[in-house]
């Protein structure tokens, strides 16, 4: 009448028939889902394709009727995309024209300032101008210029460069042709012509841009003064602690003459109106490969130019490591001077004794006269 209980140990086994009859429902689709959804997907594209042979007879049917309606929507289509296409094309074209025409400006301003220059005598060169032309390259917009402007190769380059990118207060584009007002001060443009001349006169136009760049490093600085000229004589008047070895050593009773002056006073008038691009990260100080000063262990080294080597000041991150070295300089320098100065007054000692030692020695008697008795002879 009733069935047998069961048993402990069958219990485990019908819990776990009960997770996997779970599990098999879960992971295994079931046949009646799958035939519902395949029948669905039949008549579904049966209803597709029904409407895709209605919208056909209907486009055939409106083609019949009206065959000058069709051509003209064709003709439409195919219109709007031929604009979608050249919209592209026309919108670099007239960015391009537009890259032109201020690259023209450009060039005609540069040029109305350099024929401004050459009007006052600023400017040597009777043939100086500046022929700009902007294309399309693989990479971008590109411009090619020519300028048969000074005498050598590394001026017309910096030059062009110049004008390509632009001066640090360019002129209005609105106005091309009109001549732009005096940006350079004359004192100014001459001290900074006299530091360039007298420093690095013998130098490459890149040398002499980099001396150039250090003064008006120091003009923005603000450990330095404000103006170029109190940075060109600044300790000047003092025996000792001149900034510019030119201005303290009697260098400027020679008065700057020829092509070196003029090609000085060319420079630094393109420095001054900001035609020159930066080589000397940020420097301030410099001195020639012939000598090695002790302040320059307390300076970052930034690059070497010609005959000069560039410093600049360190920064925060760098300032403890260099402030370290130049100590170590000065002290082992005060080590040596000791050492030569007790080594001179050894030298001193050692001369002044052998003098004394000299001085005090007797004289050596003189050699009395030897007497020879003749023997008397008889006749």
């Amino acid at each position: 009448m009733y069935p047998p209980a069961a048993s402990r140990q069958d219990k485990p086994r019908a819990q776990g028939f009960g997770y996997l009859r779970q599990v098999w429902s879960a992971s295994v689709p079931k046949l009646d889902v799958v035939k519902w959804g395949l029948m669905h997907l039949r008549l579904f594209w049966e209803r597709l394709a029904h409407l895709a042979g209605e919208i056909r007879t209907q486009v055939m049917v409106e083609i019949e009727r009206n065959p000058m309606a069709v051509r003209q929507g064709a003709a439409t289509v195919m219109c709007l995309a031929a604009a979608a296409v050249a919209m592209p094309v026309i919108a670099d074209r007239a960015a391009a024209q537009r890259e032109g025409a201020e690259w023209a400006a450009r060039s005609s301003a540069f040029q109305a300032e350099l024929q401004q220059q050459l009007a006052q005598g600023e400017v040597i060169e009777p043939d100086v101008r500046v022929e700009l032309t902007a294309f399309h390259g693989g990479d971008g917009l590109r411009a090619r210029g020519r300028a048969p402007m000074f005498e050598s190769a590394d001026t017309r380059a910096m030059m062009l460069q110049a004008v390509l990118r632009g001066p640090s207060a360019a002129p209005s584009v609105a106005a091309p042709n009109a001549v732009p007002e005096q940006a350079v001060n004359p004192r100014e443009q001459r001290c900074l012509a006299q530091a360039i001349y007298y420093e690095a006169r013998g130098e490459s136009q890149r040398g002499q841009v980099a001396v150039a760049e250090v003064v008006m490093n120091r003009v923005r600085s603000s450990a330095y003064p404000n103006t170029i000229c109190e940075v060109v004589y600044q300790g000047s008047t003092r025996v000792t602690g001149c900034q510019f070895t030119f201005t303290c050593d009697g260098s400027l009773n020679q008065r700057p003459r020829g092509r070196g002056w003029e090609r000085a006073q060319r420079t630094a008038t393109a420095m001054l109106l900001g035609y020159h691009r930066p080589i000397t990260q940020n420097a301030t100080h410099y001195h020639t490969h012939a000598v090695n000063p002790v302040w320059n262990s307390g300076l970052v080294e930034t690059t070497n130019i010609g005959s000069h080597v560039f410093y600049r000041f360190p920064n925060r991150a760098e300032r403890a490591t260099y402030q370290e070295a130049l100590a170590r300089r000065r002290a082992s320098m005060r080590s040596y001077a000791v050492e030569r100065a007790v080594e001179e007054d050894a030298a001193e000692l050692n001369e002044a004794v052998v003098e004394v030692e000299a001085a005090a020695k007797p004289a050596a008697p003189a050699a009395e006269p030897v007497v020879v008795a003749a023997a008397d002879t008889e006749a």
